[in-house]
């Protein structure tokens, strides 16, 4: 199919407007209770995130919106990028487009550019152009890689992660309520246990939402499905998952044992070399490859050991999923079975907490001291130690912090013990999109 066909293809409110309702991402907004449509951004943006995290479904609902405000529908152009090789079929797109259809400004939208041979370079080729003029740009992929070094020098290209929805944002939207406590700062402790106070009469559906984020995770197109996520969007996820990795050129056995240990050693301490060495990889330095490769995909998150209020790269780490539904996902794909069992949870929440506080601030690492006591989380100084169950000021071996547990809450001078999912919903901010 020529570049122009598949432009037709893609953008059918060129023909007629209403066809934008007949989208599959668009249908399933419109269709889902309650309906929840990301407010477009003002800025051009290059956005990252996981597979399946709702990218696509953001474009289409932005392109929806400006057409319901009655922008000329050729001047909203959305390209789907998995069908390009290189940069030269990037540029020859833009300029079929320019050339053809509108040689004036408006909204360009490019899916899944980050797989494109050398994208960067052609998006740059394509701002020097003036393929861009008077044009808001937005631009997605699923791999931060290329993000390590500065890709568009000088360019007015926004850089966010999308990343799976946090607890509030899950709570306020699913559970169909706003609490109006606005999110607290884990450093101001006092703070953060007056907001603590003024959620009490909430924690019973805090607590049931928590049991339900566990389960569904904040990936948005299982919020969209009744009943288990994990039997409908399996296959789509894991697909889109091998798909990435095939196309970086990797080895699915490589990988596949490396998340499996990674889900048996999950909540504990981990080395590359351990790894290796418990796996027929045989090689750290693949494994610490393909570790950066799955941070760079937002499947892991990897905490490293705080000493000094330094951090210690050659000590052990830390490895969660970034999102619940995805460790279930995984969980299947490796071993079978992707229900979790309830010996899981205290682990699971752990990394909900670590990935919660790795969104909101910078240099989130664990600690540990002689004797194996360890120290779940460490946040400038504060410590934040996970139980799930019933907890206390000395389960938290540092001078202060936070202890969570399910149910309970005690406040000391130093030390506050709380429930998670509170803690959960103070610590969350009302955000989609996180600034890299």
């Amino acid at each position: 199919m020529s570049l122009i066909s598949q432009m037709s293809f893609q953008n059918p409110w060129w023909i007629d407007v209403k066809r934008i309702y007949d989208d599959d991402q668009v249908r399933k907004v419109l269709s889902s209770n309650p309906r929840f449509v990301i407010p477009p951004s003002e800025q051009s943006a290059l956005i990252v995130g996981p597979r399946q995290v709702g990218k696509t479904t953001y474009m289409k609902t932005t392109i929806m919106s400006l057409l319901e405000k009655g922008v000329e529908p050729k001047k909203i152009f959305f390209f789907s990028c998995d069908s390009l090789k290189d940069k030269e079929d990037l540029i020859s797109l833009l300029s079929q487009y320019r050339s053809l259809i509108n040689q004036e400004g408006g909204f360009i939208f490019l899916d899944e550019i980050t797989f494109v041979r050398e994208w960067n370079v052609g998006l740059l080729h394509l701002f020097n152009g003036g393929y861009f003029k008077d044009s808001l740009v937005y631009v997605s992929g699923s791999s931060s890689v290329s993000l390590k070094k500065e890709t568009l020098p000088g360019r007015p290209l926004m850089k966010v992660s999308f990343l799976p929805l946090n607890f509030r944002m899950f709570f306020d939207i699913f559970f169909k309520k706003s609490l109006n406590v606005g999110a607290s700062n884990v450093l101001d402790m006092k703070g953060l246990q007056a907001n603590a106070m003024k959620l009490v009469p909430y924690l019973g559906e805090l607590n049931k939402a928590l049991f339900e984020y566990l389960k569904r995770g904040g990936i948005f197109a299982t919020n969209y499905v009744d009943g288990d996520p994990l039997y409908s969007l399996y296959e789509t996820y894991k697909d889109a998952v091998l798909s990435d990795l095939a196309k970086l050129g990797k080895d699915e056995r490589i990988f596949k044992e490396i998340v499996e240990k990674v889900i048996d050693s999950y909540g504990s301490r981990i080395s590359e070399n351990t790894i290796a060495r418990d796996t027929s990889i045989g090689s750290h330095s693949t494994v610490s490859n393909y570790l950066d490769l799955t941070e760079n995909l937002f499947m892991l998150r990897v905490f490293r050991k705080i000493e000094g209020n330094k951090v210690n790269n050659k000590s052990f780490k830390k490895i969660y999923f970034t999102d619940p539904f995805i460790y279930r996902v995984m969980k299947r794909y490796t071993k079978g079975l992707g229900d979790m069992e309830e010996g899981e949870i205290p682990h699971v929440i752990e990394g909900v907490v670590g990935e919660h506080l790795a969104r909101e601030y910078n240099g989130v690492g664990y600690t540990f001291f002689k004797g194996g006591r360890e120290v779940d989380f460490v946040v400038q100084g504060i410590g934040i130690e996970v139980k799930w169950g019933k907890g206390n000021f000395t389960d938290l071996r540092m001078e202060k912090g936070y202890i969570l547990t399910f149910d309970e809450m005690e406040f000391g001078d130093k030390k506050i013990v709380l429930p998670l999912s509170i803690f959960l919903y103070l610590v969350s901010s009302k955000k989609i999109f996180y600034e890299l």
